[in-house]
């Protein structure tokens, strides 16, 4: 109990309250276009929230050598509840993703990825620069990436394979991988793109057709991304207000609350709630950005980097969506988006960031035990 008080006496302040302000600017959002109402949005979004900070705080509180020590029965156990989902798994809007744990449905894909940034570390970490230069060294950390990925694919969900891919990327460029086996491995891609097109399902061609074109379907697949933009530049530079977004209280904006909430910001707050949404995420992957530069160890830092660079794939790819930018993969925006598993996972990271970053100062000062 004394670790933990002392441990809690080093919370970083900023970065933890622009977690808290980014929710709750959130729940405002979701109780505006829901016509002014917090059933069922905001009372379910804030039920989730309290899970949330409570995984913040067992991030927090954990030693970080405890995740080090047990990456891969972390990453094992992660892989079989993932693969559980075909079998005990949800089936809403024909894909099987979530477990229902009554209170909501979790998407275990969500703390897989979480697992995966484990388990990379942990190997990486334990290799030096020259064995990471060696192709050999690389076989067993993109054996890791690909088991995952495959198994979230099958389910469908295209957008989560996607980031899953994007973070195990962005971790091998930080251990020191050679770029030009980044530009092989692109190249393979671009061979390999008929048949990877081949085996998209429907929904997902579709998708891609209508980012390219979606004037061309525009009461169909090319709906959700037309009026999306509708909703972003009817907001102009101002918004109309808080509850007076046509897009939003007409329900022309399909899925406002979850992967379309930015449109909504945009509508009702317009490019200054936008903005000032994009600054607090700004403010808080720089706050995770000096724990990477501080940390000494290179497991926690490995693990830092991967968290953070999770959290900005899901702001510049939810973003990007809502934009036409990029085709629409259903990633919501963190700690934003009406949700509880994407949500509950993140407080969960930010609080192992939080733990590294606060780390050698409990060292330097107490002798810090607690789950060791």
């Amino acid at each position: 109990m004394r670790n933990v008080l002392r441990k809690l006496k080093f919370l970083p302040i900023l970065p933890f309250t622009i977690i808290i302000v980014i929710t709750f600017f959130a729940l405002l959002i979701l109780y505006s276009i829901n016509s002014g109402t917090f059933s069922p949005w905001c009372f379910k979004q804030f039920f989730k929230l309290l899970i949330g900070i409570s995984a913040f705080f067992v991030g927090f509180l954990i030693n970080p050598n405890f995740w080090k020590k047990h990456a891969y029965a972390f990453f094992i156990i992660c892989l079989v509840v993932l693969a559980g989902v075909a079998t005990i798994g949800k089936i809403s809007m024909g894909a099987q993703r979530w477990i229902n744990l009554y209170f909501f449905n979790f998407q275990p894909s969500e703390l897989m990825r979480i697992s995966l940034v484990f388990v990379l570390a942990k190997y990486f970490s334990c290799l030096t620069q020259e064995e990471i230069k060696k192709t050999s060294s690389l076989i067993i950390p993109i054996g890791f990436i690909t088991i995952p990925v495959v198994l979230v694919l099958l389910q469908p969900d295209f957008g989560t394979a996607m980031l899953t891919l994007f973070v195990g990327g962005s971790i091998f460029f930080a251990c020191g991988v050679q770029i030009w086996k980044f530009f092989v491995t692109l190249l393979c891609g671009v061979i390999t793109t008929p048949i990877l097109w081949s085996l998209l399902h429907e929904y997902q061609k579709n998708r891609v057709s209508t980012f390219l074109s979606p004037e061309l379907d525009p009461n169909g697949t090319g709906y959700h991304i037309i009026q999306s933009k509708i909703a972003l530049g009817a907001g102009g530079f101002w918004g109309k207000g808080l509850g007076y977004g046509s897009q939003c209280q007409l329900n022309f904006l399909p899925e406002k609350q979850t992967d379309f909430i930015f449109s909504a910001l945009g509508e009702e707050l317009g490019f200054w709630g936008c903005i000032i949404l994009i600054s607090l995420y700004a403010t808080l992957l720089i706050c995770n950005l000096n724990v990477i530069i501080k940390t000494k160890d290179s497991f926690n830092r490995i693990v830092v980097f991967g968290i953070n660079s999770m959290l900005f794939f899901y702001i510049c790819i939810n973003i990007s969506m809502v934009c036409g930018l990029v085709p629409v993969v259903g990633i919501p925006l963190p700690f934003f988006s009406y949700g509880g598993s994407s949500l509950v996972v993140l407080m969960f990271s930010q609080g192992i960031t939080f733990s590294i970053g606060v780390l050698d100062k409990l060292k330097s000062r107490f002798s810090y035990k607690f789950l060791k």
